[in-house]
């Protein structure tokens, strides 16, 4: 993915069980979207998104918008996010993207 740090940047990603399975917003325990400079989770928190950060919708889509303010003091450059969710299950699934 690739936007102008310091605007305002929305995305969605689908979200569903290992069966394909929709998940509902009361199955989600927690969710955090979190960023660094380098996947390694030793890194510093650059900014993080967490369940009341976020929309799920009825189609298990999560939308997430990251703000101006997020973003405007990073330096040009590549960084990383995770998206790791836990259901009430206890269940954890995390998932690593980058953006320029």
């Amino acid at each position: 993915m690739q936007f102008v740090r310091g605007d305002s940047f929305s995305f969605k990603v689908l979200i569903s069980s290992s069966r394909g399975n929709k998940i509902k917003i009361d199955d989600i325990a927690t969710i955090f979207v979190t960023c660094r400079e380098h996947p390694n989770i030793n890194y510093p928190i650059l900014f993080q998104k967490t369940k009341n950060d976020v929309v799920l919708d009825d189609n298990s889509f999560l939308h997430i918008e990251f703000k101006p303010s997020d973003t405007e003091n990073l330096d040009y450059g590549h960084y990383y996010f995770d998206i790791e969710i836990t259901l009430n299950s206890g269940y954890r699934k995390t998932v690593l993207y980058n953006f320029e």
